[in-house]
């Protein structure tokens, strides 16, 4: 590969990628080239997009920062990546899984020292974390229940366990993805004022419909691109006026909207240096390995909550 090149996954046609290799430009005024230590992988909306289920309706919506090809494929997706800038600053942006880029600087965030490279991976989630635990405009000592306890489900419990008050159950059927959660079976039926879905299917957002009580509110994360989804609402639904509220990263919860991205950002970050999400990352996935990962992926097979690409020796 010459210095002037990249390799970069590629979904090719639904359900099979590889690894091409394609041209960088040279960086101009404000930009600047970066070599990639890590990469994060969204299992859910990268197996969406993976197997080409982006309804055109939201296709402009769904584009992401530095994606190429489109979603009828092919396509390079992917939104999360850190790297290195040639001064030595390490740096997160938005981009798909590639060994170097060239980017607008504008495009970057600068990563305080207190925040490692792989754990940086989880910016973008846990941002969709916290706006969504801001969307639930939680009061005092409420009863929460998290069904899902994959990426967003286990980020959404942390931040919890930072911001709130009162106590927080995390259901998850499987229990190798989170060892101390309830099974489905042990949630018991309007038990918790609030519930945040993050399992992205249809049996796990009527869980968290029937969990909720009184006037409880279902904080809904999960996108499920063109799959239908079937509710069960003729039971406590309306009779306990429930809510079902629609969370998603795009636009700041109205509570924080005037503050602005910079301050969203500047609260991730801070919520990033936290040790303990260390633990909710996969082992490293190698970059020359990821078109056999994402087969498993697009395949339903078990894969980690926060899967990691490693691009190479990092201290």
């Amino acid at each position: 590969m010459s210095p002037a090149s990249a390799r970069c996954y590629w979904v090719e046609t639904a359900g099979h990628g590889g690894l091409r290799e394609c041209e960088l430009s040279q960086p101009t005024t404000g930009e600047v080239l970066v070599e990639t230590q890590y990469s994060g992988i969204s299992p859910g909306t990268e197996r969406l997009v993976g197997l080409g289920l982006v309804p055109p309706t939201v296709a402009t919506q769904m584009a992401c920062q530095a994606m190429r090809g489109s979603f009828d494929l092919p396509i390079a997706y992917g939104y999360s990546l850190v790297g290195t800038t040639s001064t030595g600053e390490r740096v997160f942006t938005m981009h798909p899984h590639q060994d170097r880029l060239v980017a607008s600087k504008e495009q970057l965030i600068v990563l305080p020292e207190e925040v490692p490279s792989a754990r940086a991976t989880l910016l973008p989630n846990l941002e969709t974390a916290l706006n969504a635990v801001w969307d639930a405009e939680l009061r005092g000592d409420e009863k929460v229940a998290v069904i899902g306890g994959g990426a967003v489900g286990q980020l959404v419990n942390f931040v919890l366990s930072r911001l709130h008050q009162g106590a927080v159950t995390l259901v998850e059927k499987d229990p190798a993805r989170a060892a101390d959660a309830l099974t489905p079976e042990q949630i018991s039926q309007g038990s918790v004022d609030v519930a945040f879905h993050a399992s992205g299917t249809g049996a796990g957002l009527q869980l968290a419909i029937d969990a909720t009580g009184f006037e409880g509110r279902i904080i809904e994360l999960s996108w499920y691109g063109d799959q239908p989804v079937t509710l069960r609402l003729g039971g406590s639904f309306h009779h306990d006026r429930k809510r079902l509220i629609a969370s998603q990263v795009a636009t700041i919860a109205p509570s924080h909207r005037a503050a602005g991205r910079v301050a969203r950002t500047r609260a991730v970050l801070e919520l990033l240096r936290d040790p303990r999400l260390d633990g909710l990352l996969g082992n490293p996935i190698p970059f020359t390995d990821l078109p056999e990962f994402f087969a498993d992926l697009y395949a339903g097979n078990p894969t980690p909550a926060c899967p990691l690409v490693e691009y190479k020796t990092t201290p």
